[in-house]
């Protein structure tokens, strides 16, 4: 009895607090998230929210609200007066959705389309392509895996087809980024070599992902910064009661006059202090070599299009600018990077993605670009007039036609020349 006893005592508080785990994630969820949660959400560009689902499911099926997917990279936390969420809370009945940081490239924001494909059928969204994104190697792991977790992974493991070539391209990626092991892993092997999972699988799979979407739904309102009420809400009374393009594209020019005052590649005085002054005489030259028009990341984007076309999501694609002044100075070769832009806009509209903003030679524009590679002021004002008329007004309905060549190797290394893309359309997509 008294070794009994002392058992309980050593175990019985561990098998006390397993089986209250697993009454708590067996309960149905019922958790609902307040609107306020939901603006904070929207723009707190958190890898809570990005990896997470319970949230932005939700926004994005708040029909009162209207919230609007905005897919991107760093750029969206660039919030100035006329950032795209301050803009809308001022002027549009509709609010943004920002999904990015650094690092949130196609094949993070793939599994972010995927894991709320419901909410995003038959809606818009606006889709930011870096040209910066497509280096050599593409989306680097750490950043993949600082964005992407086993919820979205699991997720999409459950309806992954081994017949699709989508399907088992994804498969190869992840194994690249996050190797063989574990559940996702030795699942993701077997998508990649064409054979379909066993009931065996599909069971710890569903259990896995049946605990983390309770676990999401009890946590997700936790670790969501206060970039509402820090830059959002404060900028709203700064913009003008009533919206003219004009008036706002000339304010946005004097105010990034006044930003950048300190430097001679004009871009925001505490960007220039802080990130190029203390090591400004290296950077001369140091990106002569760079090189955007060979990489894996145009198949990452086209498993993002193959996952747009499955939704019939309508979507302008918007191509930023790098600002003039400093490409010049680090040597990036211009001709290179409107090859890359060309590349990426012949992917698109190939397939029926026809709705494209290039800011791609806006550069040079006064107060146009925040800093070295991201929009603001003026940059913002433009986007916002462009989205905003793509997002307000009935779109005719995509027509798209994917073509699973652009899966290839041969299209990722592909040197872009005109002469190039033509033979590539002549060989590969008209056969």
């Amino acid at each position: 009895m008294h070794n009994r006893r002392k058992l309980w005592s050593i175990f019985g508080p561990v098998i006390l607090a397993f089986v209250l785990v697993i009454i708590l994630f067996s309960l149905p969820i019922k958790n609902r998230h307040s609107t306020a949660m939901e603006k904070q959400a929207a723009v707190s560009l958190s890898p809570v929210v990005f990896k997470n689902q319970s949230i932005k499911k939700q926004a994005l099926s708040d029909k009162q609200t209207k919230f609007v997917p905005f897919f991107g990279s760093s750029e969206l936390r660039r919030m100035d007066r006329y950032h795209p969420s301050v803009m809308a809370a001022r002027y549009h009945n509709y609010t943004p959705f920002l999904f990015g940081s650094r690092g949130t490239q196609s094949l993070p924001q793939f599994f972010n389309i995927n894991s709320m494909e419901n909410q995003m059928t038959d809606e818009k969204a606006v889709y930011i392509i870096s040209p910066q994104w497509f280096t050599k190697q593409g989306v680097q792991a750490p950043a993949f895996k600082y964005y992407n977790g086993s919820y979205a992974n699991l997720t999409w493991l459950q309806k992954a087809n081994p017949k699709s070539p989508y399907d088992r391209y994804i498969a190869r990626r992840l194994l690249t980024l996050i190797g063989k092991d574990g559940t996702v892993g030795a699942a993701a092997r077997k998508i990649a070599a064409g054979h379909a999972l066993n009931s065996w699988d599909r069971f710890i799979i569903n259990t896995r992902v049946n605990l983390l979407q309770h676990e999401d739904a009890l946590f997700s309102g936790f670790q969501i910064n206060k970039n509402y009420q820090k830059y959002i809400n404060p900028n709203i009374d700064k913009l003008p009661k009533h919206y003219n393009y004009n008036t706002l594209y000339q304010d946005a020019v004097k105010t990034g006059e006044h930003d950048t005052t300190n430097n001679r590649f004009r871009v925001k005085n505490s960007f220039y202090t802080q990130r190029i002054k203390p090591d400004e005489k290296h950077l001369g030259g140091s990106q002569k070599n760079f090189n955007y028009t060979k990489s894996p990341e145009y198949g990452d984007l086209q498993v993002v299009l193959n996952e747009f076309k499955n939704t019939n999501a309508n979507v302008l694609f918007v191509i930023p600018p790098v600002n003039a002044k400093w490409e010049k100075f680090t040597g990036l070769d211009m001709q290179m990077y409107y090859r890359t832009v060309a590349k990426i806009k012949f992917q698109l509209k190939e397939q029926g993605f026809t709705n494209v903003l290039d800011l791609s030679r806006d550069g040079g524009k006064t107060s146009f670009m925040e800093d070295t590679i991201h929009i603001g002021w003026a940059g913002w004002v433009k986007f916002d007039q462009v989205s905003n008329r793509f997002i307000s007004n009935k779109q005719p309905t995509p027509k798209y036609k994917l073509n699973d060549q652009f899966l290839s190797q041969k299209w990722a290394n592909l040197n872009p020349t005109p002469a190039n893309l033509q033979k590539f359309k002549k060989q590969q997509l008209d056969k």
